[in-house]
């Protein structure tokens, strides 16, 4: 049994002192933007093709850590990022009717031209929640406006006919929760941030979608993909990811406090199936993919479902939850032992097998997102405790 104090201050000082620091030095571009990950030896993989989600999901971390005093560089490296993402991440486009903005690309290339032009509603979402940060941590008007032109984008070429938002432009099968689920996390930032209702409203919509399409309730399960009618994919529709039940119950939880709805008991439903499921009796980890019938698809772990595991208990704590304090404060421990523990200090280790074993060889930057919105959420419960 771990102490949740010892453990959360371990965390909190591993990423002030190591990891802010060593992604602004090894993970900025200097040319601009971020790399889209790093050898195991910190050097950059330069010539990788970039998610402009992930410049996104870095502008979002050191925008927060701007905003909690964490890192002295941080304002620096928010500003890299964002004048990176929303001059070469928005670049493409044209074919789109009728615009005034249109979004965010998919891809870019190394030199910062466009790979894949396609607008990801996905990405959209990390889009809202990085212009969301810019505005809470700087009071940017950039990022504000950024902020309700990606909303208006969203809600004029990218919203279904039967509820939710389709994949993107062009569109494509299956349909996901994931991008959902995103949005969800991105409209609560959002009205964190500006205190406009039309972003509660906006997660009120896709809460209902849950319950509606996303939550399976004959299995306490969480659908991941399904066809143009809702209907879960022929193909896939059984699958789903443990992590993802774990990201469900800490965005649950945040929307009740913010909502002040009853709705807590889907969180719990999600998070027992989830782990019920969903750990690996050897590690303790939380594993990639399950099925909705309880079986192992993918037994490996990626460090990111384990962050969320720390997360859906943190705000299972704030509830007042027995015993979910010590939980978090364990699987703080095992991230340590299993994906921390290497010798570049503030890299990361990001998947190991069903036994422990080691099989990744690189440092995602998209992870940092993870570990970073864990290690806040810890820090905030501190101190409202």
């Amino acid at each position: 049994m771990h102490d949740l104090q010892e453990q959360g201050t371990r965390l909190i000082s591993w990423c002030k002192e190591q990891a802010l620091p060593f992604w602004a030095n090894n993970g900025v571009d200097p040319k601009g933007g971020f790399y889209e990950d790093l050898a195991m030896d910190g050097s950059p993989n330069v010539n990788a093709v970039r998610r402009v989600r992930v410049q996104a999901r870095q502008c979002y971390v050191y925008a927060h850590a701007a905003d909690l005093g964490w890192f002295p560089g941080a304002h620096t490296v928010a500003n890299h990022g964002w004048n990176y993402l929303t001059s070469k991440g928005l670049q493409g486009g044209e074919y789109i009717a009728n615009k005034t903005f249109t979004g965010c690309a998919h891809l870019l290339n190394s030199d910062g031209s466009i790979h894949d032009a396609s607008r990801h509603t996905y990405a959209q979402a990390f889009l809202l929640l990085a212009s969301s940060w810019r505005f809470r941590a700087f009071n940017d008007s950039e990022g504000l406006e950024c902020l309700n032109n990606t909303t208006d984008f969203l809600n004029t070429h990218l919203k279904a006919n039967n509820e939710g938002w389709i994949e993107g432009i062009p569109n494509s099968l299956p349909r996901r929760q994931n991008p959902h689920m995103h949005l969800f996390e991105a409209f609560l930032a959002a009205y964190e941030s500006t205190s406009d209702a039309q972003y509660l409203q906006l997660a009120d919509t896709i809460f209902t979608l849950f319950t509606d399409k996303f939550f399976d309730i004959s299995t306490n399960t969480l659908i991941e993909y399904f066809d143009t009618q809702w209907n879960p994919d022929q193909a896939i529709g059984h699958l789903t990811e443990p992590g993802h039940m774990m990201e469900w119950c800490w965005l649950i939880y945040w929307y009740a406090r913010i909502s002040k709805k009853d709705v807590t008991h889907f969180a719990e439903k999600l998070y027992h199936t989830g782990t019920t499921l969903g750990t690996n009796s050897h590690t303790k980890l939380i594993i990639n993919e399950i099925n909705i019938a309880g079986e192992s698809t993918n037994s490996a772990s990626r460090l990111w479902p384990q962050t969320e595991y720390v997360k859906a208990n943190i705000a299972r704590a704030r509830a007042g939850k027995q015993g979910a304090e010590v939980l978090a404060a364990n699987m703080i421990n095992q991230i340590f032992r299993y994906y921390l523990d290497l010798p570049v200090k503030g890299g990361w280790y990001d998947q190991r097998d069903e036994f422990g074993e080691l099989t990744s060889d690189t440092m995602p930057s998209s992870t940092f997102y993870h570990i970073f919105c864990m290690t806040a959420e810890i820090d905030q419960y501190f101190k409202q405790k």
